[in-house]
C-alpha cells in the first residue's frame, strides 16, 4: 500500500518544451513566425497542428511543422493533446470508476476487520486545520461568464469567450486526464491559500474579474481549464496562481490598482504561470486511491492524499518563501504583455503597477519571491515595444466602478 500511494501522483519538473516532445497548436492565433516575437509575419497554424521543438528563446519556441520551421509562441502550443474543458465539481461515471470504486470498498471493508490499520497508514488528510475548501467552492460557484457584451469585445475575431471552438466542444474529446490531476493538486493548494486568508465574497467583484481572466483565456493554449480568479483579504501587495487555473489577488494589491489594463496585467501574470507550466506537468492520479479517498472522508468534506501534501508542502513554500526563478517570472512578464495586448487591453499596464509599487509599503512578500523589480519593468520595455497592438480596439475601462466599492 505505501508503494501504491507513492505513486497517487507524479509531478514532472522540466520546465522547457524541448524535454516533452512534441507540442499541439491550441489556439487560432497561432502562426509560425518568421522571427521570435508576435508582430512577425508568420503562416498560419491549424488546431491541432502537431509541431516538434527545436530550440526555445524566451516566451517563443523554434520548431519544425511539416516542411516548414520557424518560431511559435508558447502562449498558442501546449505539451498536451486537444482536450474538453474541465467542468469544476464533475466526478467521473466510467467503468473504470465503477471498479475502482468496488475495490477502495473492498479494502475499506477489510482494514476495518483489521483495526483500520491500513487505512491509517495512509494518512489521508482532511479539510481541518490546513484546508478551507468551502471558501474554495464558493469562489467556483460564481457564475463563470459566458459571454462579453457586444461593447466589451476587443474585436470580431476573438475566440469564443465562452473558451469553446469545434476542436473543444466536440463530444468526442475527453478531459485530459494531466488537466483532472493538474486541477486536484491546484484545488488543494487553493484551498490552502484560502486557510491563511479569508476569500472575499463579493460575487459582483469575482465576476467582474473572472470576465477579464476569460477574456485573457480566449487567446492562450489552456483552453482545457476553467480560470477561477478570487479575492483575499491582506494588505501585502501580491497575487498568486494555482495550478489547474486559481488565481488569486490581495485586497492590497486591488487598492494599489489604477486601471483595468494593469489589474488585466496582473491577472495575465499569473496566467502566464499556469498556461505556461511553471509548475511542472502533472500525471494522472491513482483512481484507485482517489475513490479511496473519497470513502474514508466525512459526509460533505474533501480529504488529500499523504503523497499530495508533501508535494503542496513544497509548493505553498515557493509561493510565500522561496520564489519562482527569475526566468520564469520573467517569462509569466512576457506572457502578460502577450495577452493583454492582443485582447485589447494597453501592454503596459503590468510595468505602470510595478512601477506604482516600487516604492510602496506593503510588497515585503512579493519582492521576497519575485526578481527586483527595476529589471522586471525593464524587461517589460523591452518586450512592450516588440509586440504590435495594430487594429486591436481597446477593452472598456471599468475598473473605477469596482474599486470605488472597496473598503478602505
Amino acid at each position: 500500500m505505501r508503494a501504491l500511494s507513492h505513486t497517487f501522483l507524479f509531478l514532472f519538473l522540466a520546465q522547457t518544451l524541448i524535454a516533452k516532445g512534441n507540442v499541439y497548436v491550441q489556439s487560432t492565433k497561432a502562426k509560425l513566425l518568421s522571427q521570435p516575437k508576435l508582430s512577425a509575419d508568420g503562416f498560419p497554424l491549424q488546431m491541432g497542428d502537431v509541431l516538434a521543438p527545436v530550440s526555445e528563446q524566451g516566451l517563443f519556441v523554434q520548431v519544425r511543422a511539416e516542411n516548414r520551421s520557424g518560431w511559435v509562441s508558447k502562449l498558442f502550443v501546449s505539451p498536451l493533446p486537444p482536450g474538453n474543458q474541465i467542468k469544476l465539481g464533475i466526478t467521473s461515471n466510467s467503468s473504470e470508476a465503477v471498479v475502482a470504486r468496488q475495490r477502495a470498498s473492498d479494502f475499506t471493508k477489510t482494514a476495518a476487520a483489521r483495526g483500520l490499520s491500513e487505512t491509517q497508514k495512509m494518512r489521508v488528510r482532511g479539510e481541518g486545520d490546513l484546508y478551507d475548501f468551502e471558501s474554495l467552492r464558493w469562489v467556483e460557484s460564481v457564475p463563470f461568464p459566458e459571454q462579453l457584451s457586444q461593447q466589451d469585445q476587443p474585436n470580431s475575431r476573438v475566440e469564443n469567450l465562452n473558451i469553446s471552438n469545434s476542436v473543444y466542444s466536440n463530444s468526442e474529446l475527453n478531459v485530459l486526464a494531466e488537466t483532472k490531476a493538474e486541477v486536484k493538486v491546484g484545488r488543494s493548494l487553493a484551498a490552502r491559500l484560502l486557510k491563511k486568508y479569508p476569500v472575499v465574497k463579493d460575487t459582483e467583484l469575482t465576476g467582474y474579474l473572472n470576465t477579464i481572466a476569460s477574456r485573457l483565456a480566449s487567446v492562450s493554449s489552456r483552453k482545457d481549464l476553467s480560470f477561477r480568479v478570487g479575492v483575499i483579504e491582506s494588505n501585502e501587495v501580491n497575487a498568486f496562481a494555482c495550478p489547474g487555473g486559481f488565481v488569486f489577488l490581495t485586497t492590497g494589491t486591488l487598492k494599489k490598482i489604477q486601471t483595468e489594463s494593469e489589474l488585466a496585467g496582473i491577472i495575465g501574470h499569473e496566467m502566464g504561470h499556469i498556461v505556461l507550466f511553471h509548475n511542472g506537468e502533472f500525471k494522472q492520479s491513482n483512481l484507485f486511491l482517489d475513490i479511496l479517498s473519497g470513502l474514508l472522508s466525512p459526509p460533505g468534506g474533501e480529504v488529500v492524499n499523504a503523497a499530495t501534501s508533501t508535494l503542496l508542502d513544497e509548493m505553498e513554500k515557493q509561493l510565500f518563501e522561496t520564489g519562482r526563478d527569475m526566468k520564469l517570472e520573467l517569462e509569466a512578464d512576457e506572457a502578460a504583455v502577450g495577452l493583454t495586448g492582443q485582447v485589447g487591453y494597453s501592454p503596459t499596464g503590468l510595468s505602470s503597477f510595478l512601477n506604482t509599487i516600487s516604492k510602496a509599503e506593503g510588497t515585503e512578500s512579493l519582492k521576497k519571491t519575485h526578481p527586483d523589480t527595476t529589471t522586471r519593468i525593464a524587461k517589460l520595455v523591452y518586450f512592450e515595444s516588440i509586440l504590435s497592438t495594430d487594429n486591436t480596439p481597446f477593452v472598456k475601462d471599468r475598473w473605477s466602478e469596482f474599486k470605488s466599492k472597496l473598503k478602505p
